[in-house]
Order: structure tokens, then C-alpha cells, then sequence
């Protein structure tokens, strides 16, 4: 029983301990933006402040390179859609990259169609401006970027006072004697590592995010972006089109008639006989039964 009670003390102060030192790691940062200003592209690697991080009763000072997601968008209106197409795919493979969507909308004029491109983020500003050559015209283009580095250093943070906690747990576990101790430290252990697989898995996706940039191109073909042409007004034909319309409505008018008088009328006519015979008979037998009663 002691030992019970020794382990269960030992593990809430593990607890209560990990709980501490999460909340008072939360990194000072100095001169780390959340989000970059409108026109300005911070570089990846670009060097930010040291982030002082409370371990334990040290201050540990961690320098962190700037981790950008960087995104892109043109409108592009190209000679030919195909074409452009293929030229994209080649500039992802050149640029080690890779094509992430594709949707083609095909009209009477042409070919439109949506790409979703990411290429390394040191490739992005070249990609843009190849992509921007193969282009008659460019309607519309924008970039983005979203400072990461502050959540990263936070993750990291994170997994470090997770891996300790779980390399006291398994301690614990080793030293456990009874089942109930075992379970209770095991109990403990399991939900640490889903937290430990739930931060690399986040870390990995900002990774993941930041190496490589994401550009969404539209592309439209000189024929759909040509601006609608009115023609002069064809007096001559806006009447002949009436007149076939008149015709149209009159002979609907004519066939509706012809089924009423040949279809409808008879089939309805067909379907009274037996009901006015019977109302006839009902009629007669009344009469019958009246006529027989002052008898």
C-alpha cells in the first residue's frame, strides 16, 4: 500500500510538475513577426532575435531561423491553353517541385483552366516571373507570406518537456511493482506520446508548409478574354424570328385542338357510357319500386 501511495505521489508531482514547465516555457520573442507587411517577402532563412526559453531554472537561449509560408497567385491569359499547361508541369519538375491540382473547364471559345503548383521556396520568386513570360497578359497577381516561427519554436518547446515526461514515465514504469501502479503510469505514458505524435505531426506540416511554396495559376485563352462585340440591328431577321415564333405557337394551338377532338373527347366519352348507364338503371328501378307500393 505504501508503495501505491508512492507512486501515485510521485506521478501527480511528475504531472503537476510537466504542467509548470509547459506553461512557464512560453518563449519571449523579440523582433519575431506574425505576419509580414504587405509588398515585403521575408527570406526563409532569414536570421531573427534569440528567443530566451525557461528550462527548468536555466535560461537556454535558441536561435531560430524565420520559417515563412509563402503563397502566390496569377491570372494569366495565354495563347493557348494546353500549351501553358504543359509548360507548368515542366517548370514544376525543373524547379523541383510538383503539380498539386488541375481543373480544365472547356467552352465553345477555348480551354480555361485552374494549377496548383508548389516549388521549393528559394524557387519561388522564379517561378513567378517564368510564369508571368509565358503570358500574353497578366490580369491579376498577388503573394503572401505568413510568419510561422513563433508557433514552430513553441512545438519544439513543447515536444522537449513532453519527451522528458515520458522518459520519467518509463521510469516509473520500470520501477512499477503492482498492477495498479503499472496501470496508472501506463495510463498516463499512452496519452503523453498521442500529445508527443499530435506536436511532430504539426511540426512536420509546418516544415512541410515552409520548404515549399504554393502558387495558383488561372489561365484564360486570347478567345475568352476577347470583350463581347454587339452587332448592327438585323430588322429583316428580328422579323423572320417572330414569325417562325407565331407559326410555332399557332401550330402547338392546332395539334392541342386536334388531340382534344380526336383523343380527349372520344376516351372521355367512352368512359361516361358506363356511368350514365348506370345512372339510367338506378333512375329506372326506383321508379319501379315506387309504382309497386300503392299496389
Amino acid at each position: 500500500m505504501n508503495r501505491v501511495m508512492w507512486f501515485a505521489s510521485s506521478l501527480a508531482l511528475l504531472i503537476l510538475t510537466a504542467g509548470c514547465a509547459v506553461g512557464a516555457s512560453t518563449p519571449v520573442y523579440e523582433g519575431v513577426v506574425g505576419q509580414t507587411a504587405p509588398g515585403e517577402m521575408p527570406s526563409l532563412g532569414a536570421p531573427v532575435a534569440d528567443i530566451q526559453d525557461q528550462v527548468g531554472s536555466g535560461a537556454v537561449a535558441i536561435s531560430v531561423e524565420r520559417m515563412v509560408v509563402r503563397t502566390g497567385e496569377l491570372d494569366l491569359i495565354v495563347p493557348d491553353t494546353q500549351q501553358a499547361l504543359g509548360q507548368i508541369e515542366r517548370l514544376a519538375e525543373e524547379l523541383d517541385g510538383y503539380v498539386v491540382s488541375l481543373n480544365t473547364y472547356q467552352y465553345q471559345e477555348g480551354l480555361e483552366a485552374t494549377v496548383v503548383l508548389r516549388v521549393p521556396n528559394e524557387h519561388f520568386d522564379e517561378a513567378l516571373a517564368r510564369l508571368r513570360d509565358a503570358a500574353t497578359t497578366v490580369r491579376h497577381e498577388s503573394r503572401a507570406g505568413q510568419d510561422v516561427t513563433a508557433q514552430y519554436v513553441d512545438l519544439e518547446s513543447r515536444l522537449r518537456h513532453l519527451r522528458a515526461k515520458e522518459a520519467q514515465l518509463l521510469e516509473f514504469l520500470d520501477q512499477a511493482e503492482d498492477t495498479e501502479a503499472t496501470l496508472a503510469v501506463y495510463e498516463q505514458l499512452s496519452a503523453t506520446q498521442a500529445e508527443i505524435e499530435q506536436v511532430v505531426g504539426q511540426m512536420r506540416y509546418l516544415e512541410d508548409q515552409t520548404a515549399l511554396a504554393t502558387i495558383t495559376v488561372s489561365l484564360t485563352p486570347d478567345a475568352l478574354a476577347q470583350p463581347l462585340e454587339t452587332g448592327g440591328w438585323n430588322l429583316p431577321g428580328t422579323v423572320r424570328d417572330a414569325v417562325e415564333r407565331l407559326l410555332d405557337v399557332l401550330e402547338f394551338f392546332v395539334k392541342a385542338l386536334i388531340y382534344i377532338v380526336l383523343l380527349i373527347l372520344p376516351a372521355l366519352i367512352i368512359l361516361a357510357l358506363p356511368v350514365v348507364g348506370l345512372v339510367f338503371l338506378l333512375r329506372w328501378l326506383i321508379r319501379r319500386s315506387r309504382a309497386r307500393k300503392p299496389a
